[in-house]
């Protein structure tokens, strides 16, 4: 297998500083570099991390994973395209038109925390967008290899709430309240009820709040320590706006470096993969969970929120599914919009059966990744032809 040269570039001084200390070290033939545009604290670090472990123990790969250093969240994408990384943490959302189709699938995430109650919403539908990937929606692949990325699945958040600098405990609180929002979805719903919608990059939410420009968050309780979001929340909102985060590819792969692996190689990469996307869901939940009960001792007011809000959250919700057909067959020009929806749907009713009880179980979850999804693909095959 030949060597992939990383390739430099100045990436600002803040970024600059801390290339140093995690400068591209001589490697072997048989090391591939992975970006992950945050640090060594956050969850999408600890996926990356376990899944280099994987391999070292399962194969003749090695990969050497490069927290902040590389690249930052957004330059993942087109950094794996142009060969800067090897394989990547990519967020298909920072760019709606290049991953129209996968995004459809990721603006859909409110269905996991309507209908049907589940502990681990994020784990169903990360297993659904996963399936669906792979096998019902051939657009969302041929957007990955025009971007010359291998999809390797799809990890969740859990229930997106309402991380504030003050308390919201009904819908007439959140008029004229700004919100950050990281989809399209949650931005519809903050204008549902009279908020604004503020689209910032993750990385940027915590000087957005400590500077007053957003008034809360829309992101999931791990964020409190993932971007240390618990230094400036003061209230934190239950349930709503509900949904998760999934429009994440957790490790995708450079096209020209997955087809140079051997067979062996890919079929370790599969189950590292079905590994990955359950480390990623689980750690998630199991942060979002511990930070939850350390939030009163911070000084942090948790808040459930009126029925009334959670009703009308319930009504958007269904209401909202016909302008996501709309939107994306006007804006993108996706085909078929209304049944890609409904296959959607139909995967995440699935998975909320299929992940039951397994939501504090990393383990149980890679094995019903693996049975379910990852075993059916044929390594010999898969991003080759």
């Amino acid at each position: 297998m030949k060597f992939y040269p990383f390739l430099g570039g100045v990436l600002g001084a803040a970024i600059g500083l801390a290339a140093s200390a995690f400068a591209p070290q001589d490697v072997s033939a048989t090391t591939i570099s992975s970006a992950v545009g945050v640090g060594t604290n956050s969850v999408q670090f600890y996926t990356h991390d376990r899944l280099a472990k994987f391999m070292e123990e399962n194969s003749d790969l090695s990969i050497k994973v490069y927290p902040l250093s590389l690249l930052n969240l957004k330059e993942t994408p087109p950094g794996i395209r142009d060969g800067i990384a090897d394989m990547g943490f990519v967020l298909p959302p920072y760019y709606p038109a290049e991953y129209a189709n996968f995004n459809l699938a990721a603006d859909l995430s409110m269905l996991s925390t309507t209908g049907r109650q589940v502990k681990s919403p994020g784990a169903a539908m990360a297993g659904a967008t996963s399936e669906y990937v792979f096998f019902n929606c051939p657009d969302c692949q041929k957007e990955f290899l025009q971007q010359n990325q291998i999809y390797l699945g799809t990890g969740s958040t859990p229930t997106y709430i309402l991380l504030c600098t003050a308390p919201i405990r009904n819908a007439d609180d959140l008029k004229g309240k700004k919100l950050r929002s990281g989809a399209s979805n949650f931005g519809r719903w903050a204008e549902n009820f009279g908020a604004t919608k503020v689209t910032i990059p993750g990385n940027d939410v915590y000087e957005a709040m400590s500077q007053g420009v957003i008034d809360c968050a829309m992101m999931s309780a791990t964020e409190l320590t993932n971007i240390s979001l618990f230094d400036v929340t003061k209230a934190i909102t239950r349930r709503v706006p509900g949904g998760v985060f999934s429009g994440v590819a957790t490790n995708n792969v450079g096209t020209s470096v997955w087809r140079d692996l051997t067979l062996e190689q890919r079929t370790a990469f599969l189950k590292g993969s079905a590994r990955a996307q359950a480390d990623f869901t689980w750690k998630f939940y199991a942060d979002a969970n511990r930070n939850l009960e350390a939030a009163p001792d911070k000084g942090i007011e948790i808040i459930e929120p009126s029925p009334e809000l959670l009703a009308s959250t319930e009504e958007f919700v269904k209401a909202d599914l016909a302008v996501i057909s709309a939107q994306y067959t006007r804006d993108y020009r996706i085909e078929n919009a209304d049944a890609k929806i409904a296959k959607i749907a139909e995967l995440v009713e699935k998975w909320k059966g299929l992940t039951a009880g397994l939501e504090d179980d990393p383990e149980g979850l890679a094995k019903v990744y693996w049975d379910e999804i990852f075993s059916k693909i044929d390594p010999a095959t898969y991003g080759i032809q």
